[in-house]
């Protein structure tokens, strides 16, 4: 999942960066400093409102309190609190600070009219460098063969990456498979990550279980792909629908129902930016879709939500009378003999930020199904054999998951699984991230190959998994 703030878009949002040219403001250096005071201690306080108060009419008529307010929250969400602020410069377009946050640090530029309030105001966030390791980081891989030697050249620049702590990933040929581990499983430790005892935090890859339990409900009858999400819905919630059409599971699964990535209302004065999902409770969810008007036809147009997958999990919970991580683990681990995957802490590797910095576990709240699972290499082994055709108690149901419910030029989706052409091959993936974990599956069920690579620092495994995978497609079948 990730879960990566995008600050461009909150700048848009929040802090409306105008074109018009104004005469050079009169304010003086104490007054930009005293502004500078009282907007820390507005942040703080999370009062947008006073802030927005502070604030031109030339610039209340570019954007309206209501989204100025939306904007902040989300922005707050993600930065964190505002610790410190420092004067850089000044130029005829306003005065320069620096701003250290919680999770970030930015540039903040703001100008001041003669009434001491403000014209305009714009942060952006400020690049960091992290010199590579100086020193090679451990790994178990043997070198040995043609398949040792294309995971190390493709692993190697990412796991000395001074961010970087510890990276597992296998690769599967049929019954047949490698696993290999670099790094460690905490900056403080030199023990590599370990295949069946490291848990990590797989993100957005729930996505494909939550499609899996629904699949599960559908070969037995229990459920219909085509059913109304609204009939697993409190009825004090209106029919969620287009033009007569109905939002349906499977749009839920595949992101074609239209709904955001997010919530608008988890961007709430509750939200802790460390781990920004925990405090979205049901009760949250049922309001914000009690309120929610479908804009746009449903089923034509793919766009990734977080939100959809999250109201799918709810669903399923509602109509089994059980938790999302109880029926994870009844429906899917259980059979399929997957010992170390839950939504528990227990015995989680220690996740770093894209700095190195140690983050916190992430709980998704009501969005469970759209990212909370934990588990091991090797237990993602056991799940990615089960997507290759081994016998198990859920074949039908993931033959289900494997077949296409959409596709448009840009993307085509399984039920859950995302699909990229490759030649004449169809490789199935899915990424994750949450605050301080990528992971990465993939596979052809055709050439009997996948792979899987889960790592404890949040820097984007995508590229990585699709540069061995499609490089190993073509490699001789694995031999020891």
């Amino acid at each position: 999942m990730k879960i990566k703030p995008n600050y461009r878009f909150y700048s848009l949002l929040v802090l409306l960066l105008f074109s018009v040219r104004y005469l050079p403001a009169q304010a003086t250096r104490a007054d930009y400093n005293y502004f500078m005071e009282e907007f820390q201690r507005l942040f703080n306080e999370k009062k947008s409102d006073e802030i927005y108060g502070q604030s031109s009419a030339t610039y209340q008529s570019k954007i309206s309190k209501e989204k100025f307010s939306l904007g902040m929250r989300k922005f707050v969400a993600n930065v964190g609190m505002m610790q410190y602020f420092s004067f850089v410069d000044s130029t005829k377009n306003g005065y320069n600070y620096t701003i250290q946050f919680e999770n970030s640090e930015q540039l903040f530029s703001v100008l001041l009219d003669n009434e001491k309030q403000v014209l305009r105001m714009n942060f952006k966030e400020l690049p960091f460098f992290i010199e590579n390791k100086n020193f090679k980081a451990e790994s178990n891989n043997p070198l040995k063969d043609s398949i040792d030697l294309l995971v190390e050249k493709i692993v190697r620049p990412y796991i000395q990456k001074g961010a970087a702590t510890g990276i597992m990933l296998a690769v599967i040929d049929g019954k047949r498979q490698r696993k290999y581990s670099y790094g460690a499983i905490a900056k403080t430790s030199k023990q590599l990550p370990d295949a069946s005892k490291s848990i990590f935090e797989i993100g957005s890859v729930t996505k494909i279980f939550t499609s899996l339990l629904l699949a599960k409900e559908v070969v037995e009858d229990n459920m219909q792909l085509e059913d109304p999400i609204s009939k697993y819905l409190p009825d004090s919630i209106p029919r969620l629908a287009w033009d007569g059409h109905p939002i349906t599971l499977v749009q839920l699964s595949n992101h074609t129902a239209g709904f955001p990535r997010l919530p608008d209302n988890i961007f709430t004065t509750n939200a802790v930016p460390a781990d920004p999902y925990s405090h979205y409770k049901v009760d949250s969810l049922f309001h914000f879709l009690k309120n929610y008007h479908v804009s746009s036809q449903t089923g034509v147009r793919f766009s990734y939500s977080n939100l959809g997958a999250g109201v799918l999990g709810v669903a399923l919970e509602r109509h089994s009378n059980k938790s999302f991580g109880q029926l994870v683990i009844d429906n899917i681990c259980l059979p399929l003999g997957m010992k170390n995957t839950s939504l528990g802490d227990t015995d989680v590797v220690q996740g770093y930020d894209e700095k190195g910095r140690p983050t916190s576990y992430w709980h998704l709240g009501s969005l469970a199904g759209s990212g909370a699972i934990r588990s091991t290499l090797d237990d993602m082994i056991i799940f990615m054999k089960a997507q290759l055709g081994f016998k198990n108690k859920l074949t039908k149901a993931i033959h289900l998951t494997h077949q296409l419910t959409f596709a448009d030029k840009d993307q085509t989706m399984a039920l859950g699984w995302r699909v990229k052409k490759a030649g004449s091959k169809a490789i199935f993936h899915h990424s994750g991230g949450t605050g301080g974990f990528r992971s990465f599956v993939a596979f052809d069920d055709k050439s009997q190959k996948a792979i899987i690579i889960l790592s404890n620092v949040a820097l984007d495994v995508t590229a990585v998994g699709f540069s061995i995978f499609e490089n190993y497609l073509d490699q001789s079948p694995i031999e020891r």
